[in-house]
Order: C-alpha cells, then structure tokens, then sequence
C-alpha cells in the first residue's frame, strides 16, 4: 500500500487494540504525535483528549472531531484477540480491508485524517482544535459528559461519515434498551434430544447506516422460525449463543433446545422448510445465509416450556429493523437492532439499540418495550441516551463546504440527515453557539468483518480537509 501521511498514520492506529473501553493506548499514541507537532493537550478522567494548535491564517477555527474505539466484530472461526492482537490488513483493487474482522476505518481513518491535518507542515491555516472522545461505539459516554470549556472554534467537523458524496447536517437520537426475564429451568427428561439450530453467514452490518438494506437479523430470524413451528412441535429453549454489539445486526444465532427424540427428524424437516423461506425472501441481500442443525449436548438444563415460550413471543413480538424512512432525505428515521440475547442459568438478558430522528418516536419504540417486559413480568432500564443533531437546511458551515466542493474539485454533494448517531448531537448540546457537520471517506460494511475503506476516497478527503482549514469563514 502507497503510503502517504494519513495512510501511515492509519497503519500505525491499526497496530495498536482500540475497542471501546480499551482507548487508552490509542489516546497515548495521538498525544505523543501532536505534543510533538507543538500542540497544547488537555485530557479528562473519562479519557478524552482535547487539542489545540495556533495558525497564521487569520480565519475562523474550527475543531475536527473524532472517536477513538471501534467496533471488534470477528468471523465465526477468527481466534483474533482485540484486547492484544493488530488489525490484519491489507489493500485489494484500492480499498483496504482486514482479514476476518472488522477493519476499524470507523473512526481510525478519521483519527489519521485528523493527525496528518495536524502535522503536514505544508497545510495553511488558522486555528486548529481537535477532540477525540471515548466509547462511542458503546456508550457514547465520552461525547455525553464532555467537558463545557473546551472547544473556542465557531465550528466543528466530525470526521465519522462513511460516503464522501454527503455532507451531514443532522443525526439520529438514540438509546439502549436493556431487558431481562427471570427463567426457570427443569431436569431433561428422558428419551430426549438436545439440538443446535444456527444460522449463520448472515451480511450483518451497521444498524443505522445499512438497517434498511434488507439483511437479516440472525437473533429475530431463528426465533421467528421457532416461533412457526412451535404450534407443530414441543420443545424448550436451553441456551442462546449470538453476536453481541448493539450496532451491529447479527450476522449468526445459535439456539439449543431439547426435543422429544421421536421428533427430532420432524423438527429438522419444519425448520429446513422455514429457513428455505427465509433464505428466498431475503437471497438479494443475504446470500451467504446457512443453515447448521446438530445434536449436542448442552451444559444447561432446558427452560420449562411456558418460559420457552415467554421468550419466542417477545422476540417475535417486539420491534425489529427499519420502523420509517424519510423519502426526502432518503434515509431511515426510525428503527430498532436486536444486537444481543444472553442466557443465565435463571434470567435471560435482551438488549436493543434504538434510534429516531425525533425524542418523540425514540419514546414510542421504547413504549412498545416497555409494555412487553411489563406484561411478562419483567425489568428493564434505558441507559446511554444520545442527543440527535437536528438538521438546517441553511447550515452556514455545510454550504461553504458544499460550494468549497463544487468549485474545487467540481462534483456536486448531497446535505444528509443521517440515520447514524454521530456524536456532533451531544457536543452541540453542550456548545449551542457551535456550527457542526460531518464528512468521511467512503467505508462500506462497517461493523462487520467485510468492513473496507476506499484509499481514493480518503485522499480526496484530506484534500478537501486542507482546503477547509483554508478558506471557510
């Protein structure tokens, strides 16, 4: 891979586990760079960074905004360790890729683009600040509780879009919903099977930017079959073994249940049917998806039959995927991600991530939750409320950019409300006054392991960041 600046930089981030909770190397490694550079840093408890550098230009400033973890999501038969191991990556037809998980353009491009900004000692500009915030792939904490003194620069530019044809000038509000159901479980009983249904190889993918693209939620699409041939069929959930990032839609399901031997084979026939189905319907969009039925033994007695129950129907019952979509924008509005079903020996444990461009149809998703765990009885809590920015057509800072590309480099780009929660929402809240937009190199398949990033387009990019710095008033 040729390399230039925010090329090396990027090779270097890659080297270096960045998961969120995991930050603080990568944070080390920025510091090192840019104290060098002569910046002035200020860091927080949570692990924030915050950098400022003085220019000749005499020019508005403007702050540059990155994240600095990132999704680790693996194949199935990938042994990668993202607490320890380095992204494997490497460059095929110009766009970089990892081997067999994601690749962490999402925000480690960002954060390189920023840094070379930073140091390329051939940039002109004025005043320069950047922040680089924690978690935001989990908890967006980092974002939420930032620091209300920091930021001087009348605008901010997040460097966390994924198409270099849109200009974002409004993002989602969001939220995760985390519930539980105390489960009982009973000794198999005898002349009993245990069996794992899989399905596996599903595209996956980002649960805002890719929810309306048609892909199968794994963790909805065995329980719904479940839930068909139920009526047909008796047999008890005894584990779930799933994905497990909210912002990503699962690419595999794993349920075991126990069944009668007799019917095992009836079973297995009623399921193929369902999963043939289910592959037709969705063949356009998924199809890599199969289908894998085993014996195995479990390690976990089987749920009594009414608690198997309880289960399937709030999966099956509850929201899934895109809920509204905004024909004048082009994108989703409204939409719900199953990412993660964890089992106990006496509770099962259900965690969605919720977005809406609105506060109003966030509340209506959580509502339709709130009324299922409440008539079966169980708990829930809504924790890591993210602020959505809301979007202006009249955007001072996006129509000097957009005007900026046009003249410049003579293409014509679009202004966005994403789907997407972009932590430009939060930090406005905090900075009212501020001016904010978002714009990024081409990423496709974020949080998943087919995850790739354009090298033309990051270079585009940081052309275009070098003309900003220049010439917007």
């Amino acid at each position: 891979m040729k390399q230039n600046l925010v090329l090396k930089y990027f090779t270097e981030i890659c080297k270096i586990p960045h998961t969120s909770g995991n930050e603080e190397a990568l944070a080390k490694y920025i510091t090192s760079i840019l104290k060098k550079a002569g910046c002035k840093i200020t860091t927080d408890k949570l692990g924030n960074v915050h950098v400022s550098k003085n220019g000749k230009l005499k020019v508005p400033g403007i702050c540059f905004q990155a994240h600095l973890d990132m999704v680790g999501e693996k194949n199935i038969d990938s042994h990668h360790d993202f607490k320890n191991h380095p992204i494997d990556f490497y460059e095929e037809h110009g766009w970089i890729k990892a081997r067999g998980t994601t690749l962490g353009a999402d925000n480690g491009v960002g954060i390189a683009l920023i840094l070379a900004i930073f140091t390329d000692k051939t940039v002109n500009h004025g005043p320069l600040e950047a922040l680089f915030t924690v978690q935001e792939e989990t908890t967006t904490i980092g974002a939420i509780k930032l620091k209300n003194d920091w930021i001087k620069s009348p605008y901010l530019i997040n460097v966390d879009s994924e198409n270099d044809n849109h200009i974002v000038i409004g993002s989602s509000n969001c939220c995760d919903f985390h519930g539980s159901l105390a489960i009982r479980r009973k000794p198999r009983e005898n002349n009993t099977t245990d069996l794992s249904i899989k399905i596996m190889n599903g595209a996956g993918g980002h649960s805002a930017s890719e929810i309306h693209l048609n892909r199968v939620n794994t963790i909805v699409e065995v329980f719904n079959i479940l839930k068909t041939v139920s009526s047909k069929s008796n047999f008890q959930i005894i584990d779930v073994k799933t994905s497990s990032q909210l912002n990503a839609i699962p690419n595999y399901c794993e349920v075991i249940v126990n069944i009668d031997q007799h019917h095992v084979n009836q079973l297995k026939r009623m399921i193929l049917t369902q999963f043939n189905n289910l592959y037709t319907a969705y063949s356009e969009s998924d199809k890599h998806l199969s289908l894998v039925i085993n014996a195995v033994k479990a390690d976990k007695e089987p749920l009594i039959l009414n608690d198997s129950n309880k289960l399937i129907n709030l999966v099956t019952a509850a929201n899934n995927s895109l809920n509204n979509f905004d024909v004048n924008f082009q994108t989703t509005t409204v939409s719900t991600n199953l990412g993660k079903l964890v089992t106990s020996n006496d509770e099962i444990q259900l965690s969605w991530l919720q977005r809406s461009n609105t506060e109003y149809d966030l509340d209506k998703l959580n509502n339709k939750l709130i009324s299922l765990f409440t008539i079966l009885n169980g708990s829930y809590k809504i924790i890591n409320i993210a602020k959505g920015l809301k979007a202006d057509l009249n955007n001072r800072l996006a129509l000097q950019i957009q005007k900026l590309i046009s003249t410049k480099f003579n293409r014509n780009v679009s202004l966005l409300n994403t789907h997407s929660v972009l932590e430009i929402g939060d930090i406005v809240r905090h900075y009212p006054t501020i001016t904010a937009v978002s714009i990024g190199p081409n990423i496709e398949y974020p949080h998943t392991p087919r995850e790739r990033v354009e090298i033309k387009s990051i270079l585009y990019i940081y052309d275009l960041m070098k003309e900003i710095v220049k010439t917007i008033r």
